[in-house]
């Protein structure tokens, strides 16, 4: 019990600082998250701000490895799933730009009765280019490692 109150105590900070980064999740960013102030004085370094933002990708192009041939088998449009990303943003004269961040995805088959379930890790820069790494977790492909490109649409 004593374990129990102590783990709690210790959480009470932690979902305290960590409000802030989930809010407006399920909304667009928005045009007002740095100060306009800011963007007015020349020079002036602003901080970029990190968010926690939904994502949902589609592979655009998956190398899955195939250990028999010992090469990267290429497949298109082949598995779609949401996840969550933290994302860097910063001031582009005043709007919000995405620069950088990391996603973390639960992808699914969509062929019909494929059934394979994937998990990835991909890296996002410059907004639109999106690169990671996944891991089939159930399926026909278990345990198969795999290489993303991707477009990620992210809100």
């Amino acid at each position: 019990m004593k374990k129990l109150i102590f783990l709690l105590l210790l959480l009470i900070p932690l979902s305290g600082f960590s409000q802030s980064k989930f809010a407006g999740f399920f909304k667009p960013v928005s045009n007002n998250l740095f100060p306009l102030e800011y963007s007015m004085q020349p020079g002036l370094k602003i901080p970029g701000v990190w968010l926690f933002r939904p994502a949902i990708e589609l592979s655009a192009v998956k190398l899955t490895w195939n250990g028999t041939t010992k090469q990267f088998d290429a497949s298109a449009l082949d598995q779609v799933g949401i996840g969550i990303g933290y994302q860097h943003f910063i001031d582009n004269s005043g709007t919000p730009y995405n620069n950088f961040g990391i996603n973390g995805l639960l992808l699914f088959g969509a062929d019909k009765g494929s059934g394979s379930v994937a998990f990835a890790l991909t890296g996002s820069f410059l907004q639109y280019v999106n690169i990671g790494a996944m891991v089939n977790i159930a399926g026909v492909n278990a345990g198969t490692f795999g290489l993303l490109t991707g477009v990620t649409l992210k809100f």
